[in-house]
């Protein structure tokens, strides 16, 4: 039995530290793939940073620790978990959150035949899930370009897309994140925090996600794989 379940290829999962200016700043649980980009996106989608410009310089120098130099670090350093493991999104006060954060207004438009179309290459793209399983992928799609990053944590995927793009000077507010995994409170916040404008999943958002949607500014499309393909929030920006 042993040998049978040794010979089976698994998901990678190690702790890796993020150090900013220095100081050990949080442990995340995760696939030791594209640190210097979830670094780069935790700092962005956590509020520690208000955007990439803040961040002077990110370097990995093994697969445990990432090394990151900022500026104008904001307040939520000090709110944040010491260890975020699979599972965990956002620790922050939401009703707090919420009177901190802009809503936004973005004249990015998609259709559902984009979003499907999209899907497709995550999934193709998405080496690690096609091979053994257990981990999840998010893609960020910004003009012509679709960027697939997995991982074992949903809340990962969607720090390394968006660190990705900021690292490349994409604009945010003209992005859009897919995913695999459930559109929660968290991933709608870290969308809010970096300024995307459309999250779509293919499942249904949490109701608390879709209030939050609403309330911020941002487009949820929920089963986007499906007939019953749904926008939850904000729909003038989705094309049929």
């Amino acid at each position: 039995m042993l040998d049978m379940i040794n010979a089976i290829e698994l998901s990678e999962e190690f702790p890796v530290t993020i150090n900013l200016n220095g100081t050990k700043l949080v442990t995340l649980m995760c696939t030791p793939t594209d640190l210097r980009e979830l670094a780069i996106g935790h700092l962005i989608n956590t509020g520690v940073v208000k955007s990439f410009s803040d961040i002077m310089t990110a370097a990995c120098e093994d697969l445990r620790q990432v090394y990151v130099v900022a500026e104008n670090i904001t307040d939520k350093r000090n709110e944040l978990n010491d260890i975020f493991g699979t599972g965990c999104g956002s620790s922050l006060d939401i009703p707090e959150e919420i009177s901190e954060l802009a809503i936004y207004v973005s004249d990015v438009l998609i259709n559902f035949k984009r979003i499907r179309d999209a899907f497709g290459r995550m999934y193709q793209d998405a080496v690690r899930y096609k091979r053994h399983g257990g981990i999840h992928a998010s893609a960020i799609i910004y003009k012509n370009d679709v960027v697939t990053m997995e991982d074992v944590a949903r809340h990962n995927t969607h720090d390394k897309v968006i660190g990705y793009a900021a690292y490349r000077g994409w604009d945010l507010d003209k992005s859009i994140i897919i995913t695999t995994g459930r559109i929660s409170t968290d991933m709608v916040l870290k969308a809010a925090r970096a300024g995307v404008p459309i999250i779509c999943s293919r499942s249904n958002p949490t109701s608390l996600a879709v209030e939050l949607a609403l309330k911020l500014g941002i487009t949820l499309v929920g089963k986007a794989l499906t007939g019953n393909a749904t926008v939850f929030t904000h729909q003038d920006r989705v094309m049929m």
